[in-house]
């Protein structure tokens, strides 16, 4: 008598191993990825850390003439997209790993189209 179930099991127990080499090189990406984000009017760039965190910030000499309230809503806008985009990486990474917990890692051209 055949098990699907069990068939099922013991094949992912043999890709567990595959599975766990690379979610420990994703980690290792993860912690190296970093994003950045740029205001509307090109004079302030922002780097995020995979975790949120601002790792630098850049200001366009030109940058210095806006007013204090502009100059707080450029740097706002900047660090939010470096964080989006740095979000948006760390998804895409765990994404590859955890895609399809069933049928083993998910590449890019598997959501193509979604």
């Amino acid at each position: 008598m055949t098990f699907p179930a069990l068939d099922r099991i013991e094949a992912l127990a043999r890709n567990l191993d595959g599975w766990q080499r690379q979610l420990a090189d994703r980690m290792a990406e993860l912690e190296e990825t970093s994003a950045e984000g740029v205001s509307d009017s090109g004079l302030v760039r922002v780097t995020a850390a995979a975790d949120g965190k601002i790792l630098s910030s850049e200001l366009n000499a030109r940058a210095m003439r806006l007013d204090s309230y502009s100059l707080a809503e450029e740097f706002t806008a900047a660090a939010n997209r470096a964080q989006e985009a740095a979000a948006a990486r760390v998804r895409e990474l765990v994404g590859e790993v955890i895609g399809d917990a069933g049928g083993g890692p998910r590449r890019s051209a598997d959501h193509e189209g979604r």
